[in-house]
């Protein structure tokens, strides 16, 4: 079978069909709404790597998630009051080329600078931590070849000595490299209870072995767990159960459009309930607009230097505070967090944004076809609002009004966002193959190929015979390419 790209259908003589509707543009984010350290903060990130603004603010908002959910959470004005974590799921659509790893790389300063300050501490203790350990060890075991015929006096000599020591935590605050919420539970496990999954480029997560179809379902509702900031569980034949409580996790995925299709259309994500924890922005591309001069850049990175620096400050003040586990000789038992609570100007302003949401999750009402994302809504403004209160004042007691109406805003946008996404259908995976194909063979000279030649050396996301005959039967369909029969 052979396949020709043509221009216009010979039968009707029409143009081809656009295979979907192209996103109309996005609205300016809110960056006033971040408040004065994060809102700066992401403009000057923008400034200096020239990327899209929405990029930036969700790199520093999810560095900002990071760093406040380890010391708070929001309590919200549901029944005698729910505790939610200080953590945030954000999803950055942009294709390759739009300086997202450097977006991510400047926001991210302040956390490597605090994980080398760990690690620095760590090695220190490292030592006394081993010293412990072999003195611990020669006492057990020569208490138990004392007393081993008196099993009673024994007992009483091991209670007498205490656990066993902890060992210094782990330094990793923002894991890097390929992720896997095995990896970040064996981090819980001997690490800080407050993480971060921020991939500049998420393919590599979300194509990983932890989202494979057997480990897919485990995968999902752990991170549902962690943004929810229920117990972690982990159930192996040779480790047996672990449990472990007030773990939290930040997370920040930057993908290109075509991973993004597929992670957003994935029903099983949807099923769980993943895909509404996620606040999403897909922001125009800048490559091709961003022509330099070098003086004026200059300026510019030095007065962005100068405006990072409240944000650098605010979030290593809060990552550096000390971890208040609830029993130090059981780390899986969690942690202390202070209670942020509303002011009664802002438990109103919670309780009728709600309202204002609910109303519209009816069959006939404008969020009905968004109503998983639109019912936490409400949650993630108190969320983003605890951020905002942390970051300006690290010691807060109370979230105010004014924090809440700039959260609000933001979620307004996300919610902006994703009805936009969701209205013109371009996450259909399917859709966007046979988008990537069509723009493969549009390069090739010539205008027939044979099926086998695109599957063979094609785009890798369609490197499949199913997939390669799928996009073809796609394109045949909306007039772009025609079959041409006894052909290879």
């Amino acid at each position: 079978m052979a396949a020709r790209l043509d221009a216009a259908n010979e039968t009707t003589g029409e143009a081809p069909r656009p295979l979907y509707r192209e996103l109309p543009p996005a609205s300016a984010f809110p960056v006033d709404a971040l408040g004065p350290v994060l809102g700066k903060a992401a403009k000057a990130i923008e400034a200096v790597v020239q990327c899209p603004l929405a990029c930036a603010a969700n790199s520093v908002l999810a560095v900002a998630s990071l760093a406040a959910q380890g010391r708070a959470n929001v309590i919200l004005p549901i029944g005698q009051g729910k505790p939610s974590p200080l953590s945030l799921f954000l999803l950055t659509v942009l294709d390759s080329g739009e300086r997202k790893s450097s977006a991510d790389s400047m926001a991210l300063k302040p956390v490597r600078d605090t994980e080398r300050e760990i690690a620095e501490l760590e090695a220190g203790q490292r030592h006394a931590y081993d010293v412990k350990v072999a003195s611990y060890e020669a006492s057990a075991k020569h208490l138990t070849a004392k007393l081993k015929s008196d099993r009673a006096a024994l007992e009483a000599a091991l209670r007498e000595l205490g656990p066993a020591p902890q060992p210094p935590l782990l330094s990793v605050l923002a894991p890097s490299g390929d992720q896997t919420v095995e990896g970040l539970f064996r981090i819980y496990q001997f690490g800080r209870p407050s993480l971060a999954m921020l991939c500049d480029d998420a393919a590599t997560f979300l194509g990983g072995h932890s989202l494979k179809a057997e480990q897919k379902v485990g995968t999902t509702a752990n991170l549902c767990r962690a943004w929810d900031g229920s117990k972690l569980e982990r159930i192996r034949g040779g480790d047996g159960v672990i449990v472990l409580y007030d773990r939290r996790l930040a997370s920040h995925l930057m993908v290109q459009s075509g991973v993004a299709a597929d992670f957003l259309s994935d029903a099983q994500f949807a099923d769980q309930g993943l895909l509404a924890r996620f606040l999403v922005s897909s922001p125009a591309g800048r490559a091709g607009t961003r022509f330099r001069d070098d003086a004026a850049y200059q300026v510019v990175t030095r007065r962005a230097a100068l405006d990072l620096e409240d944000y650098n400050v605010a979030v290593a003040s809060l990552l550096r505070q000390p971890v208040r586990w609830k029993n130090e000789s059981d780390r899986t038992l969690g942690v202390e967090l202070d209670a942020l609570h509303f002011t009664p100007e802002a438990r109103a302003l919670y309780v009728e944004f709600a309202n204002a949401i609910e109303a519209e999750l009816t069959p006939r009402g404008t969020l009905a076809n968004a109503k998983a994302f639109a019912s936490k809504l409400p949650e993630n403004a108190a969320r983003i609002a605890g951020i905002l209160t942390l970051m300006a004042e690290p010691d807060a007691q109370t979230d105010g009004a004014a924090d809440l109406a700039d959260a609000i805003e933001l979620v307004k946008h996300y919610l902006e966002e994703a009805s936009r996404i969701m209205a013109t259908g371009a996450i259909d995976p399917e859709l966007r193959r046979a988008e990537t194909l069509r723009e493969w063979l549009l390069s090739l000279p010539g205008d027939v190929i044979g099926l086998r030649d695109v599957y063979r050396l094609g785009p890798n996301s369609i490197r499949q015979a199913d997939r390669a005959r799928s996009a073809m039967t796609i394109l045949c369909e909306h007039g772009w390419a025609r079959e041409r029969k006894g052909a290879l």
